[in-house]
């Protein structure tokens, strides 16, 4: 390489001269071009770790050698492609169980508080023959009654009164024995039903031939608690023997007064008064047992939220598709034939092109032509045709380009913008 350059002699004062410069060495010109795009190890971001983690069981070198993915990013490209998939079925497994099986599990057939499971008191709709012994729902259409009532039973009633009821298990706990209600005899004559004229209740049912129904409960709605009933934790108690035996005068203890406040409909619900000791909580067990009369027939904490959670989802999902459709109407009638509308001829701008282009397919000139184009050409919108590559092959990125080439739009109007990433 010789080089002309001007070099002042100092100290001869001589002029310009033509000197040889200095030559490339070989291990210069044997050196590599810096490439334009440097490979850079990507980072172990959460959604890598993720990816490697769920296809554990496909190691590199099967990948390399059986998927033909000789890249490293082709490999790691395919395992975000499976990582993807695994959350699209976490997320439809997670459908389907909040849609199908979050009921099962938090509100199952057996305590949901539907017509299946539980007679509504005062039901006529259903069969009128049915009575209510201790919470169960019997049925009286074949019954053989053995004594004469003074009433005909509204349907669902409770007769648990009327029949001698033996002293339960949880009524014998030593924490109870200074309770007067516990084992009070309530079968007297001054008990509003003239003592208990069916007898034992288990002897009773077999003798008169109750049918009990599937064990369904007797269900109450909070219109039905009248005086001399009150609930405890959804069961619903009728202590009006009781409280007319005992002649409406409480004792000193602890239980007789939580029982009177409830019963006289102070306190309809008197699960708190059951509550504050150990010696209430087996009285509110005892009494639940002695004195069953139906269950509460409303939902279920389980249930209720089970509900809820439905009525969200579906204001959730109505009101997508609502939006959806509300906005393709508003799309379709009032702003897509102004995307498309002609424009006014002051502001149609020529169509210009470089002849010298590769795909203008005309002779090169010096400068740039316009071409005008018809009134027709003028209405037709210019299209870019964006396609994004990320890991697909060759023939899967050739057959896209080929479909979106062989389209109708004018090739004066349309640029194909491929990215590959």
């Amino acid at each position: 390489l010789i080089t002309y350059t001007q070099a002042m002699d100092v100290r001869g004062g001589r002029g310009a001269q033509l000197r040889r410069g200095r030559t490339l060495v070989r291990a210069e010109r044997g050196q590599a071009t810096t490439p334009m795009i440097k490979k850079e190890k990507r980072k172990l971001t959460p959604w890598v770790v993720y990816s490697k983690i769920i296809t554990f069981w496909a190691p590199g070198f099967l990948l390399a050698k059986l998927g033909k993915m000789p890249d490293p990013g082709m490999q790691q490209a395919w395992r975000e492609k499976i990582a993807l998939v695994s959350l699209i079925i976490l997320i439809c497994g997670a459908v389907v169980y909040l849609t199908i099986f979050l009921p099962i599990t938090f509100c199952p057939q057996s305590v949901a508080k539907h017509q299946s499971n539980i007679f509504e008191l005062g039901d006529k709709t259903g069969d009128s023959n049915v009575i209510g012994i201790q919470g169960k729902a019997y049925s009286t259409a074949q019954a053989k009654w053995q004594s004469e009532l003074s009433f005909t039973p509204v349907p669902g009633q409770d007769l648990t009164p009327y029949f001698n009821v033996p002293l339960p298990k949880s009524c014998t706990a030593s924490s109870l024995k200074n309770f007067r209600a516990i084992a009070f005899d309530v079968c007297k004559a001054n008990n509003g039903n003239n003592g208990c004229p069916l007898g034992n209740v288990n002897d009773a049912i077999k003798v008169n031939n109750f049918k009990p129904m599937d064990d369904r409960p007797i269900g109450y709605d909070w219109t039905d608690v009248k005086p001399g009933y009150f609930v405890i934790n959804g069961h619903v108690l009728n202590m009006t023997p009781y409280l007319l035996s005992v002649n409406k005068s409480p004792s000193s203890d602890m239980l007789d007064e939580a029982i009177f406040a409830a019963a006289n409909n102070s306190l309809v619900d008197a699960s708190l008064l059951f509550q504050r000791t150990s010696g209430m909580k087996d009285a509110a067990a005892c009494l639940i047992d002695r004195f069953l009369a139906g269950e509460l027939a409303k939902d279920t904490p389980g249930c209720f939220a089970v509900n809820l959670f439905n009525y969200a989802a579906l204001a959730v999902i109505g009101g997508i598709v609502l939006t959806r459709f509300f906005m393709a109407v508003i799309f379709q009638y009032f702003l897509s034939w102004q995307l498309v509308r002609r424009p006014p001829r002051s502001k149609v701008r020529p169509l210009s092109y470089n002849a010298a282009a590769p795909w203008n397919g005309k002779k090169p000139q010096t400068g740039g032509a316009t071409a005008n184009l018809g009134k027709g050409e003028d209405d037709e919108l210019f299209t870019v045709m964006l396609v994004t590559c990320y890991s697909e092959g060759e023939e899967s990125i050739r057959g896209t380009c080929d479909s979106l080439c062989n389209t109708d739009f004018s090739d004066a109007r349309k640029v194909l913008f491929i990215v590959a990433d």
